[in-house]
Formats: structure tokens, sequence, C-alpha cells
């Protein structure tokens, strides 16, 4: 998901932190199992794909005390 508009008048910080965050989410993917990358394939921020794996550790108390709307 590239960020939107034109090349030439996104900013540096932008395309910084869109590059940032493909490399974690490529590698967070990259070390997980089928089981786990289904549940986080929708997940486009590498902060969602990471809240989504977090919120299901735990007992079955904790888990639901974390899930929520993870990912958009």
């Amino acid at each position: 998901m590239f960020p939107q508009g034109d090349e030439n008048t996104l900013s540096d910080i932008t395309l910084k932190k869109f590059d940032a965050n493909a490399k974690a989410h490529y590698a967070l993917l990259q070390a997980l199992n089928d089981d786990n990358i289904s549940r986080v394939n929708h997940c486009k921020i590498a902060h969602d794909t990471w809240s989504n794996l977090v919120a299901h550790e735990g007992t079955s108390q904790v888990k639901r005390a974390k899930i929520g709307p993870l990912c958009s």
C-alpha cells in the first residue's frame, strides 16, 4: 500500500516511514507459520500485525482483555 500522492510531492519522511513499515511487516510475516499468517494477512501496518499476534498470547481471560479492533 503505497502512500497517496505524486512521487515528487511526497516528503522524504513519508517515504522513509513507508519503507520502514514495509520492511518490518515483511520481517514479521517471514517469521510466522501458516496458522499465524492466516490471522494477520489482512493487516497492512506492522504495528497492527504485531498487536494481533500478541493479543493471542496468555490465558483466555488475558486474551479477552487484549482483543479489540486490531486491524482495519
